[in-house]
Parts: structure tokens; C-alpha cells; sequence
């Protein structure tokens, strides 16, 4: 029997892009979840792209719980969570599907990302360690993304050139096997925006199953397209949810000992052109 497939897209704002994405997966079981957008994303679906299942939220739900919408109205074997700001290259499903069907321990695969002029998207990170982050948040990854322990977080020392087991992939492309969460659940909805596939694929290791990535399928990722429009509450909401993370896997003093170092980081932000979209929020960290 053929193993099915369906593509779920959670859109909010992002029209355009959107209806750029669709027109490369022609032909597949597509589900476009859309959160209340005022762009007309969800008439642009209804008017285009007929053949798919448009689930329109009147109130933004957030991406975890918009993608457990769409994983409720299917029971495909395979579920590609995809984000709206993506271009997918020919033959990169079925690479990924391919992948997936050989390696039945696998519970999910991510493909290549890039940007939109052909370089490397490093899409492959560690799980959020205290250590990890504390670097991560104080920018010495991003000063020495070339060595292996100061970018150990967002492994940027590596190329992305092999298939290989990683800890984590980013959720802007990601191939989910329905058994796979069938045993450990679907994503958890306390998480609005950010760390919902960190704290998937945490759950998934946790049961056995593992996380690779395959360079071979290659996907562009404009990157960032609905978080820009709210830069400030963007962030308060990855920091919100980073903590929510800590809370649910980590001892309580190690969320205690992230917090002066997220406040720090958040301070630095402020000496930045877009300063005032991060000052409201330096406040609300020490609430979290």
C-alpha cells in the first residue's frame, strides 16, 4: 500500500507568499490553516486553490495549535509541515518521503533550507541546554559561528553537506511520521509561536525515534516573513515560550540562572536601529 501524504501550511499575513508557495505543490493533499489574517490570505485560498482544505480561524490560535488543526483533518501516514514562506525545490517531498519510508525508526526528516539567494540556511540545532543558551543569547555564536563550542547551539560550524542525526530541525520544513505521534502526541499548544517543533522533536528522542536531516531535498525559506510585522511582541513571545520550554523540561533553577542572561540579551537589543520594537518587552522578562 502507498504511504500518504499531506502538506499542512499555517498561514497569518503572508498572501503573497502564500499563493507562491501553493503554486509549486500542485497536485498534493494540501491543508492551509489560516490565523485570522487581514491580508485576504483565506479568500486568496477559497478563489486560486480550490482543491484545498482551508481551515480560516477567526482568531489567530498560533502555530502549534493551527498545526493540530490541520493534523485532526487528515490521518495521513505523513504529515510536511510547511510554512508559507517557502519555496519547495522539484522532487524534495519525495526525497524526504522516500527517506522516511526506508528508515522506519525515523520520526521526522528535514530537508536543506536556503535563502532566496542560494546560500546555506543553517536549519539544524542542539536542544536548548543552559550552557548552549547562555552563549547563544550572549552572541558569541554569532561572533565565532566557526567553532564547534561556541556555535555548538546552532551547530553553524557545520556545512549541512551530509545526512546525518540531529537533535533538532527547524519547523519552517519538516516531514512528520503519523506513527511517530501517535505514540508521543502532536504539538503542544501552550507554545503560541517558537520552540513547538524543539519541543517535539525533544519528545520524539525521548521515545526512540530519531531526527535527520537530509541535504539532498533542498527547500528555499524567505525566513521571518509574518514575525516581522510585530518585531517586539515576535520576541516576547520566542522568549515567552523559551521559558515555557524550561519550565516543562529543565529543573526550576535553570530557568532562575536563563532569566539575568535573557534580560542582558534583551538590554543589548536596544543599542540596536530597532531599538524601540524591543524596549516594551525588557520589562515583561523577569515575568516569565
Amino acid at each position: 500500500m502507498n504511504a500518504t501524504l499531506a502538506i499542512i501550511i499555517v498561514s497569518y499575513n503572508v498572501r503573497d507568499r502564500l499563493r507562491e508557495c501553493l503554486r509549486r505543490l500542485d497536485g498534493r493533499r494540501i491543508i492551509v490553516v489560516d490565523n485570522a489574517s487581514t491580508d485576504g490570505a483565506a479568500e486568496m485560498v477559497r478563489a486560486e486553490f480550490a482543491s484545498a482544505h482551508l481551515i480560516a480561524n477567526d482568531v489567530n490560535r498560533g502555530f502549534a495549535a493551527a498545526c493540530n488543526q490541520g493534523l485532526r483533518a487528515g490521518n495521513e501516514d505523513f504529515i510536511f509541515i510547511l510554512n508559507p514562506d517557502t519555496v519547495v525545490e522539484p522532487a524534495a517531498i519525495e526525497t524526504l518521503l522516500d527517506f522516511m519510508k526506508r528508515e522506519s525508526h525515523t520520526g521526522a526528516c528535514a530537508p536543506r533550507l536556503i535563502n532566496p539567494d542560494g546560500t546555506l540556511q543553517p536549519s539544524c540545532r542542539r536542544f536548548p541546554t543552559l550552557p548552549r543558551l547562555a552563549l547563544d543569547e550572549l552572541g558569541l555564536g554569532k561572533l565565532f559561528p566557526r567553532s564547534r563550542y561556541l556555535g555548538d547551539y546552532r551547530m553553524t560550524w557545520w556545512p549541512h553537506n551530509e545526512r546525518r542525526e540531529v537533535d533538532q530541525a527547524m519547523g519552517a520544513a519538516l516531514l512528520l511520521r503519523r506513527a511517530a505521534l501517535d505514540v508521543v502526541g502532536t504539538f503542544d499548544e501552550r507554545f503560541f509561536m517558537y520552540y513547538e517543533e524543539v519541543d517535539l522533536c525533544l519528545r520524539l528522542r525521548q521515545a526512540g525515534w530519531k531526527i535527520m536531516f537530509v541535504p539532498d531535498a533542498v527547500v528555499t525559506h524567505h525566513g521571518g516573513a509574518s514575525a516581522r510585522q510585530s518585531l517586539g511582541a515576535m520576541t516576547l513571545a520566542r522568549y515567552r515560550s523559551l521559558f515555557a520550554f524550561y519550565r516543562k523540561h529543565y529543573p526550576g533553577w535553570h530557568r532562575l540562572a536563563l532569566k539575568p542572561i535573557v534580560a542582558f540579551a534583551a538590554a543589548l537589543r536596544l543599542l540596536t536601529p530597532r531599538r524601540t520594537a524591543f524596549a516594551p518587552i525588557l520589562w515583561k522578562v523577569w515575568s516569565l
